[in-house]
């Protein structure tokens, strides 16, 4: 059994106050996707390798309509959330979390929102376009994908019961394991360079 507690404990700064200040920078931002598939589709373009150049960014924002200074302020947010989330998924699988609403929200809303994530998730992974080989990943990795695309068309029908909250967070489980193989995978951090014989 899997207690959201403390997955959320372990995700430091991924916290509930970061999911709603982030769902709150975009509304005013008048961007057209929310926190949880905002953190999808950045964390999809991590794994894929395109997060330098800031494609995600820019397809992110490309459509928001309010005000200037509250789209910079997204941006700014964006960057640093991005910058944390790299070097979680760096760090290894119990660093990193998708960021989704904390175990107060209705459990139909928090299924909502992991289904909105996995599906920001595979949009992201899809900017990298004929650059990533998807037909080359490990059977692992792959099978993690295609369940990622069924949890994003999937719906609650449960009735908040403790199998139900049990279940869910088992998914949030296997989701940040999955996220996290599939950046190993795709993204693998070289070994430390040997030191020279020559130095001394």
């Amino acid at each position: 059994v899997y207690d959201m507690h403390s997955l959320q404990a372990r995700t430091g700064r991924m916290s509930a106050t970061d999911f709603h200040d982030l769902d709150e920078s975009l509304r005013r931002a008048g961007a057209p996707s929310d926190a949880p598939e905002s953190h999808g589709m950045l964390c999809g373009a991590l794994c894929a390798g395109v997060d330098e150049a800031g494609d995600w960014l820019d397809q992110l924002l490309d459509q928001a309509n309010g005000p200037e200074e509250a789209q910079e302020a997204c941006r700014r947010l964006l960057s640093e959330l991005c910058d944390d989330t790299r070097k979680r998924l760096r760090a290894g699988a119990l660093e990193f979390a998708p960021l989704l609403p904390d175990d107060e929200t209705g459990l139909a809303d928090r299924t909502d929102a992991l289904g909105e994530w996995c599906q920001g998730f595979l949009f992201g992974m899809g900017l990298a376009g004929a650059a990533l080989k998807l037909d080359e990943l490990s059977p692992e990795t792959g099978e993690v994908l295609k369940d990622m695309n069924e949890i994003a068309q999937a719906g609650f029908e449960g009735e908040d019961s403790d199998e139900d909250e049990t279940a869910y967070a088992e998914i949030v489980e296997y989701v940040r394991v999955g996220v996290q193989l599939l950046y190993e995978e795709l993204q693998p951090v070289p070994p430390p360079m040997p030191a020279s014989e020559t130095l001394h």
